[in-house]
């Protein structure tokens, strides 16, 4: 219930519900948005209000909610959308509805669907049947068809705001981590809510980055961080938003999302200069791509830490 408040609340709901209520909302719309889980949800709840005119809920609403209700369509049936399913949406649009006086189809993760399924609903899309509604919703604009993209009304999502995300899961002892590192993006969220050790992970890198002076230590604060069976990938994730916290605090005193951390990293930005948080940046790039060629996470790690305390030595 959280998420649906802020999805309602949100200006490109309020714009879409708007474009309900005069009657100009369009039959085919695009949701785009990096969190797959908020652009779904809130496909969900559009159809809702598109079942209801707009006019709230009501017992169209609670069928949606209780993922009941007979006049809506969500796709794909299994892991992506097939031309089976193309087909099958395009029969089914032409099939009246039972409970509604519309009938709505949510496909989800469109960006995943090979494109002999994007074209199987071109023509549909095109010219839906009489009180027949397409919710499309895709991390990724690039991987749906131009023709496709024509025939729906593109709407971009706004990512969440922090302190929304900071609000959903203010029940979870790692509220302020989850809403720091997900970056708006819920999905990212839930993930993240379900690692256990999440403040055991974090503090252990920025130990790292606070902490680490000289190349004979490398190998033990290595091993710390390696300690949480942490993927390397989520690691160096969390160490260049660090390092972006330190630059943020370094050129404008302020904190990007560690609040928490702020002073423990004042105290070491003098260590870091512009250029150094540069160059480790990039190596963390480097080292994130070697890690589709290596399965030496250990080797990889330490190489990255020697890196970075050489560059922070050059660079001051």
């Amino acid at each position: 219930m959280e998420l649906e408040k802020f999805i309602r609340n949100s200006n490109d709901f309020q714009f879409l519900k708007k474009e309900i209520e005069s009657g100009n909302i369009s039959k085919s719309i695009l949701l785009l948005s990096k969190d797959s889980t908020y652009s779904f949800e809130f496909a969900k709840i559009l159809a809702c209000e598109i079942f209801s005119n707009g006019k709230g809920e009501d017992e169209n609403y609670l069928k949606v909610k209780a993922d009941a209700h007979p006049d809506l369509k969500i796709y794909p049936t299994k892991d992506k959308l097939v031309v089976a399913d193309s087909q099958e949406i395009v029969m089914e649009s032409y099939i009246k509805p039972i409970f509604s006086d519309k009938k709505i189809f949510v496909i989800k993760n469109f960006e995943t669907a090979n494109e002999s399924a994007q074209n199987k609903l071109l023509k549909i899309l095109e010219e839906p049947p009489r009180n027949v509604y397409f919710i499309l919703t895709s991390s990724s604009e690039t991987l749906v068809l131009p023709t496709i993209k024509s025939r729906c009304n593109k709407i971009q999502l706004a990512k969440m705001k922090k302190e929304d995300v900071e609000e959903i899961f203010k029940n979870h002892e790692n509220a302020e981590l989850i809403s720091a590192i997900s970056d708006g993006l819920i999905g990212k969220g839930e993930i993240l809510a379900r690692k256990k050790n999440l403040k055991e992970i974090f503090d252990s890198i920025l130990s790292v980055v606070t902490d680490l002076k000289a190349s004979k230590d490398i190998i033990l604060y290595s091993n710390k961080v390696l300690s949480t069976k942490e993927d390397l990938s989520f690691v160096f994730e969390i160490y260049s938003l660090i390092m972006e916290e330190i630059l943020s605090i370094k050129l404008n005193g302020k904190s990007l999302r560690f609040e928490s951390c702020f002073l423990k990293l004042k105290e070491v930005e003098k260590d870091y200069s512009v250029k150094a948080i540069c160059e480790i940046q990039n190596y963390i790039s480097s080292a994130s791509k070697e890690l589709f060629y290596s399965g030496n996470q250990s080797l990889i790690f330490e190489n990255f830490l020697l890196n970075v305390l050489e560059v922070k030595y050059l660079c001051k």
